[in-house]
């Protein structure tokens, strides 16, 4: 919490607060007061900060009503960090990754967040606004002094530079759209007849008893999902419905949803019940199938035999047996699935983009898209101009240095209060 009053102060009308609810005032709590001066503050503003044990009665009796009765107000969401955006202590992209940071769900989202909190595009959109600068210098320049004996760049050199201001736009948001597709892609759905074990396998593989097992066919009628962390990834794990033909209204539609999923997901693991004969597996996507061989514990090797050669391989399906009673084997497939997810990941040099800045630079390649085909055209060079000042313009709105209030209240608004 801020106040201009110093700590001495509050210290005092503390104590006063505390004598006049008892002739002997009674201890609620040891706390810590530190004030930082500014400029040296995350706000850069004066601050101080109390630091009590994490105990809602202490904070609601002994800080936030005395506060209140010092007419110190609670702070709006996101509050603290847009003071330090305005007061200069950080950019609107590295403010940004202060929320990013906060949200990241896995090791995999926390490094691309930190990206945008360290300034990388930050430097990007400099060298971005650096070289558009210099085009609309040279631009202004061959109007200003047509008639100068000065020289120029060639045409086809400042075309150039403008195509390679377009690919390293384009390259920025295709490593968005990679980042963004292995965050929200990574699903694993869990599928197979009725009995299977693809419920158990759910729960061992959370460490917790997420779906609900029975030994009653079609107890699972509609996708369970839920997502985890694995090998400093987000994986979301869907515990689809049996694969099975039924008149049941409420199955079938419990067997489309589970096809849908199906469909959004990474990789397929088909569990097979080893507790029966062979039986034909379901039709799947076009995706990796991962056929897990269930209850290994209750067959014998010729049972497990009968199976790997009733199951139709493609090149990127795997077997591996395995029981969800005993555990055996659970580790390999967790192993199995790690390195998958690290193979399929390692190329990716994550970065995340808000909406807000995909937009921008969509309009900074459109406004370089319409440059080249003005000089296509031979358009005048003051037209031309007009097209830089267009990019430099969403150039500025990414960094923030051209930002209206609106823009920054939807910006904060989605931080957590007392950040």
């Amino acid at each position: 919490m801020e106040s201009d009053a110093s700590v001495n102060r509050l210290q005092d009308l503390v104590a006063e607060e505390s004598a006049s609810s008892s002739a002997e005032p009674a201890i609620l709590d040891d706390g810590l007061f530190t004030f930082f001066e500014s400029p040296g503050s995350y706000t850069g503003e004066d601050v101080l900060e109390v630091s009590l044990h994490g105990n809602p009665v202490i904070a609601r009796h002994f800080i936030l009503s005395t506060c209140d009765s010092l007419g110190i107000r609670p702070a709006h969401p996101g509050e603290f960090t847009r003071r330090a955006f305005q007061n200069g202590k950080l950019d609107l992209l590295k403010a940004e990754g202060v929320r990013s940071i906060i949200d990241a769900r896995s090791v995999f989202e926390l490094h691309a967040s930190r990206k945008l909190y360290d300034g990388e595009l930050t430097r990007m959109i400099s060298r971005f606004r650096s070289a558009l600068i210099h085009l609309k210098a040279e631009t202004e320049a061959e109007v200003d002094f047509s008639t100068e004996d000065l020289t120029f760049e060639t045409r086809e050199q400042t075309i150039k530079r403008v195509q390679d201001l377009r690919s390293s736009i384009s390259e920025i948001l295709e490593r968005s759209r990679s980042a963004a597709r292995l965050s929200d892609g990574l699903q694993v759905a869990l599928s197979g007849i009725p009995n299977a074990g693809k419920s158990s396998l759910l729960n061992k593989i959370l460490g917790w008893e997420r779906s609900i097992v029975s030994e009653i066919e079609g107890t699972t009628r509609d996708f369970v999902s839920e997502e985890i962390e694995l090998g400093g990834l987000p994986v979301r794990f869907v515990d689809t419905a049996g694969l099975r033909e039924s008149e049941d209204l409420v199955e079938k539609e419990g067997v489309k949803r589970s096809q849908q999923q199906m469909e959004k997901s990474l990789i397929i693991f088909h569990v097979c019940d080893l507790n029966r004969e062979p039986y034909p597996e379901p039709a799947f996507p076009q995706r990796p199938v991962w056929h897990i061989l269930n209850k290994i514990d209750l067959a014998d090797d010729s049972r497990i035999k009968a199976w790997r050669e009733q199951l139709s391989m493609r090149a990127a399906d795997r077997i591996y047996p395995l029981s969800c009673k005993s555990g055996q084997g659970l580790d390999e497939l967790r192993t199995a699935l790690s390195q998958f997810l690290k193979d399929e990941t390692e190329s990716v040099d994550p970065f995340y983009l808000e909406e807000r800045h995909r937009y921008h630079f969509q309009q900074m390649d459109g406004a370089l898209v319409k440059l080249l085909q003005l000089w296509d055209e031979d358009a005048p060079a003051e037209i031309c101009a007009m097209e830089l000042d267009t990019a430099l313009h969403h150039c500025g709105e990414l960094t923030g240095n051209i930002s209206t209030e609106e823009i920054l209240g939807r910006i904060f608004s989605v931080f957590c209060v007392g950040k």
